[in-house]
């Protein structure tokens, strides 16, 4: 199994309602407006880091499955084993993987609208089928 994950539209609109609530959140405070100059500073800062981040395609990416090989993530024509962990969230709507890549953890956003329906579909059992044989192992 191989799914390209592209560019998702969902992300892209969580990330600026998360900062845009944050910037709201930031108004409301009671504190001295020095502060207050500075959260805002520190939000906005953080959504252009995001948005380039976006820009720059950071959340495109390949999952790889496969029985002899188990999963693995090309980024960036990089092709590297991973472990997928057990505190992974599968939903129908976006799949978090939590997974350990050289013995760094690192999370992988999958979400709905960056792949097709059948894809996307494929992805989730794999991960439920592969996620319960291996229980705790490479998955």
């Amino acid at each position: 199994m191989w799914v390209d994950v592209k560019q998702s539209k969902y992300l892209l609109t969580f990330i600026i309602s998360v900062h845009s609530l944050a910037v709201l959140s930031s108004l409301s405070v009671a504190i001295l407006m020095p502060f207050k100059l500075l959260l805002l500073m520190l939000v906005c800062d953080s959504l252009y880091f995001h948005l380039q981040r976006y820009k720059k395609a950071y959340y495109l990416f390949s999952l790889k499955y496969t029985t002899a090989f188990s999963w693995e993530l090309s980024h960036n024509n990089n092709l590297t084993r991973m472990r997928i962990l057990d505190s992974s969230v599968l939903t129908s709507v976006i799949i978090i993987l939590h997974v350990e890549i050289n013995k760094k953890h690192r999370n992988i956003l999958v979400c709905r609208d960056a792949v097709s329906a059948e894809a996307y579909r494929q992805l989730l059992v794999t991960l439920k089928i592969t996620a319960r044989s291996s229980a705790g192992s490479t998955v």
